[in-house]
């Protein structure tokens, strides 16, 4: 199967759970397979009053299905990830969707540990998505986006000698999107690990150097931390709740090519072809597209023009779900959980209009340390910048991202250095 190993590390049946807090922007889920996740950091099956045993198999959750188990999915948090049937080898989550499901990529990916991942969206027939400018398109109840991160023994082989690690689902039901993330704990299938896993000793081969790492499966109730817009509460009474959106498939990430086995085309085009998805511009001249991104680019041979652009490309993806305010959100009043810290980098956020929101010369709100006392980017400077130590440094207190890394992405690093060596000279420049 796609040459891939399964790590068959135990798996911990002990649940965490989501705290109040962040139950209003995910979920607070009671399915008809009576999982709940409760207040008291526990996870209890509730088919009979004072018990803790998981209820017997139904219909909708590991029932035979001949496609897409749509009403699972819908109402039902599955305790394995064969339950919902999404795929033809349900071993396999890495090809083969079943009838409703499209593979796609992102031209500048979020950086995972060198993680592999594979990338499917599920639409129920009849059902399409709407195009949007420049935020993730809006997609009808019942839709299903799934990631699967595999880490390749080396990651110059992908898709050769892979360890699958995880499945995450994110599932518009009625109520809103929910988060479900699922741990490979066998060959055979991936099981429900609502309070995430620690997975010690991971290893990859990467440039000849061998990295190792504990690589971490994010709780549910991680999900906020990514995927969550915030209000920007304008006084006492204003009791507006986060929203939670997904974050990568935004048409300027996923205007470029992909091969379907065989038939390459472009994914928005094919997306249209399929019938799952309305409003796209008659022209993708018209449409923005965001640069490919490759481990491999040397950013030394970029033109200074290529380069900002994929500097934005890469700040967007990896930091702008977080450090965001407005602009082109939907919602009025809203930005990305980090977005009033000033620090807002958005793609399609121009630099030249305020360098300051890309960090320029800006001197950090939280974290911040004295040996970067001239701000989070210093132009000219990127080793005295506070944003290349972040993205550089491991340690809890100061790495950005916050979550999703164990491992430094050193070709991340050098191409937001370069940029900011590049930049023009500012007020803060040594």
């Amino acid at each position: 199967m796609n040459n891939s190993t399964f790590s068959k590390r135990a798996f911990t049946s002990a649940f965490l759970a989501l705290t109040l807090s962040t139950l209003s922007a995910c979920d607070f889920d009671i399915g008809k397979d009576g999982l709940t996740i409760n207040e008291d950091d526990s996870v209890r099956y509730v088919d009979a009053p004072g018990t803790t045993s998981p209820p017997a198999e139904t219909a909708d959750c590991g029932g035979t299905t001949s496609g897409v188990n749509w009403g699972a999915l819908l109402n039902e948090n599955c305790p394995k990830l064969s339950d919902y049937n999404l795929f033809a080898d349900s071993t396999d989550p890495t090809r083969n969707p079943n009838a409703g499901g499209i593979p796609y990529d992102l031209s500048t990916p979020l950086f995972t540990d060198y993680a592999s991942k594979y990338r499917f969206v599920f639409i129920p027939e009849g059902e399409k998505a709407t195009y949007s400018e420049h935020e993730a398109f809006e997609f009808p109840v019942g839709t299903v986006l799934v990631k699967t991160f595999a880490m390749p023994a080396d990651t110059a082989n992908r898709g050769q000698n892979e360890t699958i690690i995880e499945t995450r689902l994110l599932i518009h039901r009625e109520n809103g999107w929910v988060a479900r993330p699922y741990y490979w704990d066998s060959e055979a299938d991936a099981s429900l690990a609502i309070a995430g896993k620690s997975v010690e000793n991971m290893t990859t081969l990467h440039n000849g150097q061998t990295l190792t790492f504990t690589y971490a499966v994010p709780k549910a109730s991680s999900c906020t931390s990514c995927h969550s817009v915030v209000p920007l509460l304008q006084g006492s009474e204003d009791q507006r709740q986060p929203i939670f959106k997904p974050i990568g498939p935004k048409a300027r990430f996923l205007n470029k090519d992909f091969d379907y086995e065989g038939y390459i085309r472009n994914q928005l085009a094919y997306w249209e072809e399929q019938g799952v998805l309305e409003g796209l511009p008659e022209s993708l001249s018209e449409v923005s597209k965001a640069p490919v991104f490759s481990n491999a680019m040397d950013p030394t041979l970029l033109s200074p023009e290529a380069l900002h652009d994929a500097a934005k490309a890469y700040l967007d993806i990896n930091c702008a779900h977080c450090h965001r305010s407005e602009l082109t959100l939907p919602e009025p009043l809203y930005a990305g959980p980090a977005g009033s810290s000033g620090l807002q980098m958005e793609y399609n956020r121009n630099y030249e209009d305020d360098p300051t929101r890309f960090g320029t010369c800006k001197t950090p709100v939280a974290g911040g340390s004295p040996d970067y006392p001239l701000g989070d980017v210093v132009p000219g400077a990127a080793d005295m910048s506070y944003l290349v130590f972040r993205m550089s440094t491991t340690d809890p207190r100061h790495k950005m991202p916050e979550l999703g890394r164990s491992t430094v992405h050193a070709e991340g690093v050098a191409l937001i250095s370069e940029w900011i060596n590049q930049l023009p000279d500012a007020a803060c420049s040594p």
